[in-house]
């Protein structure tokens, strides 16, 4: 029995693997009851998941009749009372009049575990006294493993509702923004050969900050939400074109990385010109950036003053900035980037004492 059982747990791990890839709500319900009746020896089993005021099955094992699972009202039968009580159920003999109201008469005994707030994963026998502590125990590990699959696929597509609002709101605003900026950009043009006034430069200041704002806006909006086309990028070849389209003026680049990096060219060209921006924005005109390898990714480096311990979350957030006339977006638009691919990035001191952005998780292919 404790070899059946080390067994069982060693196949449970495998399988849990395959349950988290699984991409649909449907495919990883199927997977587990196929896990249960494969590994478990559970061979009736279903998984009914919540939907509104109901219990409703996603998934059936293959040797369970196409009548063995029905809905059920969320505070009805065995699967109410374990979904109300969040805890496992064990019913050793299932009587004709008892709360469990079986979906067949044939059944005598059965099993039921939560899955978190998701629903519950039931198994029965036509026989009294199938189910144990043991199983109780082997059921609730396997379904742990579907609840954070289902968890994991709720947080994407809300993740991506999300983006798919927020790329919206930015090209309705930017769109709205950009029309009575031309006007008044034409106007401009017009007051400028008309008259002479030290007020025209600020307005036209204000003009290219509008625009900038109107560009970091759009980028926000879709820097997390596009679909993401990997390939191998040469991270130091690229640093030049992003080096070379900014206005560095006196401040240089210090490229130290021969690596090659497996990431999408268009998100992380991105990603470095935000970074560079920043510290050109914020570590003076002559400032030295330098790019190099850290552990498991690369790092953008300045000898500027550096990020204060107790601002470097806040560096973060949308809007969030200390230089003048910069948007606040820029780091904010990092961070979409490196989550949308995975990776991560915190921010340190450098050498010389200004600011680190380390950037780790990448796949550096050797």
């Amino acid at each position: 029995m404790q070899y059946r059982r080390e067994t069982a747990i060693e196949a449970l791990h495998d399988v849990a693997v395959t349950i988290q890839t699984e991409e649909s709500i449907e495919a990883v319900c199927e997977r587990t009851v196929s896990a249960a009746a494969d590994i478990l020896e559970f061979k009736l089993c279903a998984i009914l998941l919540r939907e509104g005021e109901w219990l409703v099955p996603y998934a059936t094992s293959a040797d369970a009749p196409s009548d063995g699972a029905r809905p059920m009202r969320v505070d009805q039968g065995l699967a109410g009372k374990t979904y109300q009580t969040g805890r496992a159920q064990v019913v050793d003999e299932i009587a004709p009049a008892d709360e469990t109201d079986p979906a067949k008469e044939t059944y005598r005994s059965g099993l039921s575990v939560p899955i978190g707030d998701r629903g519950v994963f039931q198994a029965v026998s036509t026989a009294p006294g199938a189910f144990d502590d043991g199983d109780v125990e082997l059921a609730e590990l396997l379904v742990s493993h579907t609840q954070t699959a289902l968890d994991r696929i709720e947080h994407e597509r809300e993740l991506k509702r999300q983006n798919e609002r927020l790329e919206e709101f930015a090209s309705v605003v930017s769109h709205d923004l950009r029309n009575p900026l031309h006007v008044a950009s034409a106007r401009l043009e017009l007051a400028t050969e008309e008259c002479d006034s030290p007020h025209l430069a600020d307005v036209a200041d204000a003009h290219d900050r509008m625009e900038r704002l109107i560009d970091d806006l759009l980028a926000f909006g879709r820097a997390g939400s596009d679909a993401i086309d990997y390939q191998s990028v040469d991270l130091a070849r690229l640093l030049g074109e992003c080096w070379g389209a900014l206005q560095s003026g006196a401040a240089s680049l210090a490229v130290e990385t021969e690596a090659t990096v497996r990431a999408d060219r268009d998100r992380l060209k991105q990603l470095l010109e935000n970074l560079l921006r920043n510290a050109l924005d914020h570590a003076g005109p002559d400032v030295t950036v330098t790019v190099g390898d850290a552990d498991d990714g690369f790092y953008v480096a300045d000898d500027g003053p550096g990020i204060p311990e107790a601002d470097r979350e806040a560096v973060f957030e949308a809007g969030y900035s200390t230089a003048e006339g910069a948007t606040g977006f820029g780091l904010s638009i990092v961070q979409q980037v490196v989550e949308a691919q995975g990776w991560t990035v915190r921010v340190t001191d450098s050498a010389p004492g200004g600011a680190r952005f380390e950037i780790t998780g990448v796949d550096v292919p050797e």
